[in-house]
């Protein structure tokens, strides 16, 4: 039987139309296996898995990243004891950022003093190769944003943790915390294998004075915090580190936390952006030589990945971009605070830094 011209026609032109992506392509309940667009809303089990009252969810994983970068979150009940048995990393440089709640961090490197805050929402640490760390979680409702580079650090939880799912999506499984305990011989050495090397010698400091130990050299929420040397561990309180506004395509003022030099070994960038109210034919599109993320920390964002239609971003919700894949966002709200990862040296976020300017507030100007 021949089939007539317009069957024919009609059949090629339906498989033109569904081989277009997708809003559903683009959402995943678990970060992919490979480099590809996608969203993950927030709270979404992604690789879930609980250590303890811990419960670890990854957002960018080292495969779904090409182990440029893990991004992970970490949701937990209030403690008395340390989240972590104190330890370094030789390879991953790891960054916390507070996404909401409390908890205490300690750092120290070497031989230099021990550095301890306790971070609330939007305080961020800075933890390189090589740093002896270990945190503390203080409220009931308290969310740890993790940033690892390189990516594949999630193999730890994965080995050690118990896989989680739930039907009712709570954000951590209502129990008390047993704390941290020194491991066995056994356990330290399967610990190594994943570039994690328990320090038990380490007795974190105690005297802290406004958040802050030491106090005699230290601003916390009372001065202004820089980016740290190369190597050495760091913190910047929410809206006290640099600051820089771009006024391009309507006003963003761009907040790194990790520059090109302070991550030269493990090559990425942190930063958080907030964004004024912009129109959808405005913004420019780009295209970048490494994989990016953003993750929503206030009001909406919008953004069209490839071909895929434009995705709405709520808080919480995370978007991977993988290099070489255009781009475009924008707010259409009245203010939209992001965190933005990027590997590489020249993402979105050094772009804007260099064809903005220096600048001394949170906010845009009026006019």
């Amino acid at each position: 039987m021949l089939t007539s011209p317009l069957v024919l026609l009609a059949s090629l032109c339906a498989g033109l139309v569904q081989a277009q992506p997708t809003l559903e392509d683009l959402y995943v309940d678990n970060a992919p296996s490979s480099p590809r667009p996608y969203v993950i809303p927030h709270y979404a089990n992604s690789h879930a898995v609980t250590v303890e009252s811990q419960l670890y969810r990854f957002t960018v994983t080292g495969p779904s990243s090409g182990y440029t970068f893990t991004l992970m979150s970490t949701n937990a009940p209030g403690s008395g004891s340390l989240g972590v048995l104190p330890h370094i990393h030789r390879k991953h440089y790891e960054n916390f950022f507070a996404f909401k709640g409390r908890f205490q961090l300690w750092a120290q490197k070497g031989e230099s003093e021990q550095q301890a805050r306790l971070l609330t929402q939007g305080d961020y640490g800075s933890v390189p190769r090589n740093t002896t760390h270990t945190f503390q979680i203080l409220d009931p409702d308290t969310e740890m944003i993790g940033v690892i580079s390189p990516g594949g650090f999630e193999d730890l939880f994965y080995a050690f943790g118990t896989n989680y799912s739930s039907d009712t999506g709570t954000i951590y499984v209502p129990k008390a915390s047993t704390g941290s305990s020194s491991p066995s011989g056994s356990i330290m050495s399967k610990l190594q294998k994943f570039d994690v090397y328990a320090q038990n010698d380490f007795e974190p400091r105690r005297d802290l004075v406004n958040g802050t130990a030491p106090v005699d050299n230290s601003e916390w929420h009372t001065g202004s915090n820089e980016l740290g040397a190369p190597g050495e561990p760091y913190f910047i309180a929410n809206g006290y580190g640099e600051k820089y506004l771009n006024s391009e395509h309507g006003y963003q003022v761009i907040q790194p936390l990790v520059s090109p030099k302070q991550s030269q070994d493990t090559n990425h960038t942190i930063s958080t952006i907030s964004i004024s109210r912009q129109t959808k034919n405005s913004p420019p599109s780009y295209t970048l030589s490494g994989a990016a993320a953003f993750e929503v920390l206030e009001g909406v964002l919008s953004i069209k990945i490839g071909d895929y239609p434009v995705a709405t971003l709520n808080m919480g919700d995370v978007t991977f971009i993988p290099a070489h894949v255009p781009f475009t966002y924008y707010n259409e709200v009245s203010f939209t605070k992001v965190l933005y990862v990027s590997s590489g040296n020249n993402g979105v976020d050094q772009q804007l830094i260099k064809s903005g300017k220096s600048w001394n507030w949170i906010t845009w100007p009026k006019n």
